[in-house]
């Protein structure tokens, strides 16, 4: 469970989820996946964020804290022609889980400016019990048809290949696709289907807007949308991983102009492992999206 925290912080797909459900393929390429009315994708335009915003959580469970996440926006840079705005975020074990995992990882994204899509993708983490550094790129503008490349290598080796099967027009990493969560709003039920990377790995996730809520935070008490969401792993080829659970999850995002991420829970057969914000700084540039 312990090495699982770091699907926890990016996806909250932790291990000991709901019961497994029959192996399925996903929709075939360019299908909404949507449930129900609602928009079949995540707003177009330029990301809801604002240079140097800064947001910093604690992950418990149970009243123990396992871990620390940040995510902090940078400035503009350019990828491959294309002006983006760099979202990092960083996860870290605290206390006694620092003692049997090696968790501290960070996680890169250039966002585009102009659509809100990733541009590129790094993770630079610890393998499972190793020293081992695995880093992994991603350019989402190389992607061919149905084919998304993927750069892998371990420590300083040569990066190799690991080309992944896609299925929508629109491929998201975790950090692009929390930022693209501030800006949509569709009524109570709607429902999309996307599918995002968390490393090198791309999780099938299936979101819903559950509605209006109130959340208590260490930083007060604030309006949230909340939004549940079921997710499960996909090979390289696109097809979903026999052995992986339908795990649940849940993430409120302030209901008012800041729409700032608040918490994130995941279901588990451990309990509840929540992901709430503990400091908030709402940054000193122009805000990309108005």
């Amino acid at each position: 469970m312990v090495r699982s925290l770091a699907l926890a912080l990016a996806l909250a797909a932790c291990t000991g989820g709901t019961t497994k459900t029959p192996a399925t393929t996903p929709p075939p390429a360019g299908g909404s996946g949507s449930a129900v009315a609602g928009p079949a994708k995540l707003p177009d335009g330029p990301p809801l964020v604002t240079p140097g915003e800064h947001m910093a959580y604690k992950l418990a469970l149970k009243g123990i804290d396992l871990a620390t996440y940040e995510m902090a926006v940078g400035e503009q840079a350019d990828v491959g022609g294309v002006k983006t705005v760099v979202v990092q975020s960083h996860a870290k074990a605290v206390g006694f889980v620092k003692m049997v995992a090696n968790v501290d990882d960070t996680f890169t994204s250039w966002i585009d400016i102009a659509s809100g899509r990733p541009a590129r993708w790094t993770s630079d983490e610890y393998g499972t019990h190793s020293e081992d550094k695995e880093r992994t790129d991603i350019k989402f503008g190389a992607r061919t048809g149905d084919s998304l490349p993927t750069m892998f290598h371990i420590n300083d080796a040569a990066p190799t290949p690991e080309p992944q099967t896609v299925h929508f027009p629109d491929v998201w990493d975790f950090n692009s696709f929390l930022v693209a969560l501030r800006s949509w709003e569709a009524p109570i039920g709607a429902s999309i289907t996307v599918e995002v990377l968390r490393s090198r790995f791309l999780w099938h996730v299936e979101m819903t807007v559950h509605g209006k809520d109130k959340l208590t935070t260490p930083l007060g008490d604030f309006p949230a949308l909340r939004f549940d969401a079921k997710t499960y792993k996909l090979d390289r080829a696109g097809n979903r991983l026999a052995d992986s659970d339908e795990r649940a999850f849940s993430i409120w995002i302030s209901d008012d102009d800041g729409r700032v991420p608040l918490q994130i829970t995941a279901r588990t057969d451990y309990g509840d492992i929540k992901m709430e914000i503990t400091e908030y700084q709402p940054g000193t540039g122009t805000r990309l999206r108005n």
